[in-house]
């Protein structure tokens, strides 16, 4: 085998050892432990503490299923033309008679307001008729869910003042 011929065999063999595996993989490869809390009260308490937790945070509850014990609830922070939306997700399940697991993820979106004006002027002066205008455009930054373990921590603690009260 020729030293070119060594090289191309090299670099494949580089290129195939570099490849990524697909982000979906890493998934069960992470321990998150900090996104949820068992509770030694009753699914109920649980429930109308969590409720009152999310509303006492300025959050909008979208859905509420008291039956299968779930809650979405949004919040929008808005700073400038951006646009913040957290969604909060709580989902209640009972081990025990007075054990009750809660489990919380939180999603933040990023979006952007876009005004673009689209009047044609003559002479850089005199407005034309017929077309134009102004168009509103809002774009979607980005989004992500929040891992911060210290925001979950947070939730538990008010819930916990919340049970306590």
């Amino acid at each position: 085998m020729t030293k070119r011929g060594t090289f191309l065999l090299f670099a494949v063999f580089l290129i195939v050892g570099c490849a990524t595996s697909p982000i979906y993989k890493d998934i069960f490869k992470q321990e998150t432990s900090y996104n949820s809390r068992e509770f030694p009260v009753s699914i109920d308490i649980l429930y109308n503490a969590t409720i009152r937790t999310i509303c006492s945070k300025n959050f909008i509850i979208e859905k509420e299923d008291k039956e299968n014990n779930f809650i979405l609830a949004k919040r929008s922070l808005q700073k400038g033309r951006r646009t913040t939306i957290l969604a909060l997700q709580a989902k209640i399940n009972a081990n025990q008679e007075n054990k009750t697991m809660l489990y919380l993820s939180a999603l933040v979106t990023s979006e952007k307001f876009f005004v673009a004006d689209r009047t044609r002027f003559f002479l850089f002066i005199v407005p034309l008729p017929g077309g134009g205008g102004k168009e509103a455009t809002t774009i979607k930054e980005g989004e992500k869910i929040i891992e911060d373990k210290e925001f979950y921590q947070k939730f538990f603690l008010a819930i916990e003042k919340e049970i306590q009260k």
